[in-house]
């Protein structure tokens, strides 16, 4: 079972992901933002991120950057989350280091694609 930070300010979206990654049968830590982010990591061995891209205080896209040149968590696969699909928005994402940038909002099954993606040597993401 791997772990997953899920880092959102908005609950109703990390119940959502965590309703559905439970489903896959992996365990959830929540973050409202990057504070609570970098506190569950220092706390956590954690295996796959959920991050938000706009929230209050320090931006997703600066976290995943900074967890990105921690030699200790670069490892960690980062999924950055936004409501906007656009490319500036898409390129901030690439720039951060996020592993994979996705819109929310995001179903189930993109959800589960996106966990057999990056949790599953070898997975297939079909």
């Amino acid at each position: 079972m791997s772990t997953v930070l899920v880092v959102d300010d908005d609950p109703g979206v990390r119940e959502i992901l965590r309703e559905f990654i439970e489903l896959e049968g992996h365990q959830v830590i929540e973050a409202a933002d990057a504070t609570f982010a970098r506190q569950a990591l220092a706390q956590n061995s954690v295996d796959l991120i959920f991050l938000d891209v706009l929230m209050p205080g320090e931006s997703g896209a600066s976290l995943c950057h900074s967890i990105k040149d921690d030699p200790e968590c670069h490892d960690i696969k980062v999924v950055l989350l936004t409501g906007y699909d656009g490319e500036r928005a898409w390129l901030q994402g690439l720039r951060s280091g996020a592993d994979i940038f996705a819109v929310k909002p995001v179903n189930r099954e993109r959800v589960r694609v996106l966990l057999k993606e990056l949790l599953v040597p070898g997975g297939d993401p079909a």
